[in-house]
């Protein structure tokens, strides 16, 4: 009776042993990441040029970055590596003189090791020439078919720079 009950306490230990080295070796430790800090600056610049007149409130918009994102002297965040931005507002030019309008809320950039750093509320707004004044002044003295006047369209250039900032503090993988 003695030794059933050892041998089933012993048994318990190494079965609780064996758990606890089975738990251990099924998580990898990475020694190797590093924490993007929240408020970490992100130089980025636009792809392609945006207009007014060619986008809608949804789309989403290519950045990229334009230099090294670096802690300490590792790379997290690449030169060249893909921003999203979404349009929050749009509005093409009208009548009257009334200009265009976009903005564009920064959502995420990608860091080295493949995931999204998502970005804190940074928005890039353009608005296009407002003619409204000299529309109304036309139309009203020369002829009334100045009031068909439109504005500008906003538009943003290719390259336009702009900065993101890091949301939340975020750990990325570096190899």
């Amino acid at each position: 009776m003695l030794i059933s009950i050892l041998k089933s306490a012993y048994v318990k230990r190494i079965a609780c042993l064996l758990a606890v080295s089975v738990l251990f070796m099924s998580f990898k430790l990475r020694a190797d990441g590093v924490v993007i800090n929240a408020g970490t600056s992100i130089p980025l610049e636009t792809v392609s040029t945006i207009s007014s007149a060619a986008i809608t409130p949804g789309q989403i918009i290519d950045f990229k970055v334009r230099y090294d994102v670096k802690v300490g002297d590792k790379v997290v965040i690449p030169a060249g590596s893909i921003a999203k931005g979404q349009v929050l507002r749009a509005q093409k030019a009208k009548g009257l003189g009334k200009e265009g309008f976009v903005e564009i809320q920064l959502k995420s950039v990608k860091a080295v090791d493949g995931q999204d750093v998502p970005l804190a509320a940074s928005n890039v707004f353009q608005e296009g020439e407002d003619k409204q004044t000299l529309a109304i002044v036309l139309g009203v003295v020369v002829c009334i078919l100045f009031l068909t006047m439109k504005g500008k369209n906003a538009e943003v250039p290719a390259g336009y720079e702009t900065t993101g900032t890091v949301a939340v503090a975020t750990t990325v993988n570096v190899k």
